[in-house]
């Protein structure tokens, strides 16, 4: 009988098994492949609330980026950004569980920065500046 060590047991599972889930996990769903239902993103395939990254293109030129994201449970959660034409980023937000909750940046078409704050809970906290000159103050983000 063929005796195999622990290490060469594991390769093979990671071979025969691990490859199909890593690709899976590179994968995005395009957003126009969804469908929102009642403020949460359902896949019509199944009728579940579509938990993973999504992406969507510019209708002009599908070869361009003009949302990135991740959903959980039909709502977005993690980091969510948004892409001029010409590539450049827009805006980056992250979300908890469908609501604002950590940094929010917003640039203009040349990447000159609009406006920098951060959410809590869907609140704003902290020191917020906008474009125009105003700063506001809010009450400490926790952490900070």
């Amino acid at each position: 009988m063929f005796r195999f060590s622990l290490v060469a047991k594991l390769l093979l599972c990671l071979m025969l098994f691990g490859t199909s889930y890593l690709k899976g996990q590179d994968q995005r769903i395009a957003m126009s492949e969804l469908v929102l239902q009642d403020g949460r993103f359902v896949n019509p395939s199944n009728g579940e609330f579509y938990s993973g990254d999504v992406v969507s293109v510019f209708e002009t030129d599908s070869t361009k980026t003009r949302e990135l994201g991740t959903l959980r449970d039909g709502q977005w959660h993690g980091l969510y950004e948004t892409y001029y034409f010409n590539g450049q980023l827009e805006s980056s937000i992250s979300y908890s569980d469908g609501e604002f909750d950590g940094p929010l940046e917003r640039y203009y078409f040349d990447g000159k920065m609009i406006a920098k704050g951060t959410y809590n809970k869907g609140g704003r906290c902290g020191e917020w500046f906008d474009v125009d000159g105003t700063e506001d103050s809010y009450p400490p983000c926790p952490g900070s």
